[in-house]
């Protein structure tokens, strides 16, 4: 079922020369998988396909995946047709990362029995990211806890590994629609109504983004929380990594971290916290694309905050949208009202009113890729 907007720009591609997308797919993506080999102790017939995969971008055909068995190899197959014979500059930037993401899981075999089986290939870089965090406080309302949710998203370990871009930038938001969106909270809160919170990455940004759900439960809210199916984008949450991080915040020396963790076990324990994924989570279709059985359950939520830099991407269809077009020509199809905590790190961005737009690329030229700058935009539909 598709409920896409009417009219529709084309996509990011890498073979938009100059652009943040063609230096990721040439430069930043083949980084990333030799980066795998780093980090991994792989079998040699392992690292022998991480390698070719790296020296496969960016001029050899995509192609789907090949790992037998693979319980998501028929989604794939369907998702890789309509790219069949181009190379990952020809095909959308959107589509290029989360194949490439796919063929590393093909390559160290996480889907298949043996020495890679459903072992995290990030898993090295998610430590070091939760290891080397300091939590510097506890939220004390909504809208700090909000904005703290947003700044974590500067985080993010496809784009700075652990230890390396502490402090990636200020805070700089675009579109503040905060004192709308806690006010929707409030109004749900009063009938104790469900929010989902769609995840993005670990560490900094996954202990702020349970700190916002402790503070959600707190006021009665049912919470549902999406995680990704396997690995992707580096750093992107697993449900197991979000039990890691509770398991973490509840052992914390901070008396009040540990026990908004105590809280979160107990949330997970009696069901105020349901945790789940969806193949969606991870494919390369975009919002309107969305699977019927997951958009009809979405539509029994109050609230989405979706979190991060990809799914802002997934909501907008990765595609050239003008910054100044409004929410209103694009998200009419979405399930329920829509929350975006998001620091930019692609180009699209949309909502920003021209004069905005013009003065922040002023004064800085990379404000849509750079981290520094963020958006808390809501549709209330």
């Amino acid at each position: 079922m598709r409920h896409q907007p009417a009219s529709l720009p084309p996509p990011l591609r890498g073979a938009d020369i100059g652009s943040f997308a063609h230096d990721t797919v040439v430069r930043r993506m083949p980084a990333t998988v030799r980066r795998v080999l780093r980090e991994n102790s792989l079998t040699p017939e392992a690292a022998q396909a991480v390698l070719a995969l790296a020296e496969e971008i960016p001029h050899a055909p995509v192609r789907a995946p090949h790992d037998r068995s693979a319980p998501d190899l028929a989604l794939w197959n369907a998702y890789c047709d309509p790219y069949a014979g181009q190379n990952w500059l020809d095909v959308p930037w959107f589509f290029a990362e989360t194949a490439m993401y796919r063929r590393i899981l093909e390559a160290t075999g996480y889907f298949q029995p043996g020495p890679g089986f459903y072992a995290d290939p990030y898993a090295v870089q998610k430590r070091l990211a939760l290891e080397e965090f300091v939590l510097s406080g506890l939220p004390c309302d909504l809208s700090a806890a909000l904005a703290a949710s947003l700044w974590g998203n500067q985080a993010d370990l496809s784009l700075w590994p652990a230890g390396e871009n502490e402090n990636p930038g200020g805070t700089h938001i675009l579109a503040d629609d905060t004192p709308r969106a806690v006010a929707h909270l409030g109004a749900l809160a009063s009938r104790d109504a469900r929010v989902d919170l769609i995840l993005d990455n670990v560490g900094s940004e996954l202990v702020h983004d349970l700190l916002l759900a402790d503070l959600l439960l707190s006021q009665g809210i049912q919470l549902v929380i999406h995680a990704k199916p396997h690995p992707t984008f580096v750093s992107d949450a697993l449900v197991v990594d979000v039990q890691t991080t509770v398991g973490w915040l509840s052992q914390h020396e901070d008396a009040a971290a540990a026990a908004a963790g105590q809280r979160l076990l107990a949330a997970l324990a009696d069901g105020r916290i349901a945790l789940r994924d969806d193949w969606y989570w991870t494919s390369p279709l975009p919002g309107w694309e969305m699977p019927v059985a997951l958009r009809n359950d979405l539509s029994q939520s109050g609230l989405l905050i979706s979190k991060g830099d990809a799914n802002y991407r997934r909501w907008f269809g990765d595609l050239h949208w003008p910054t100044t077009t409004p929410l209103q020509e694009i998200l009419t199809y979405t399930p329920a009202p829509l929350l975006l905590l998001r620091t930019c790190k692609s180009e699209i961005v949309v909502g920003i009113p021209p004069e905005r737009s013009h003065a922040v690329a002023q004064q800085d030229a990379e404000w849509m890729t750079s981290g520094r700058w963020g958006v808390i935009q809501f549709w209330a539909g």
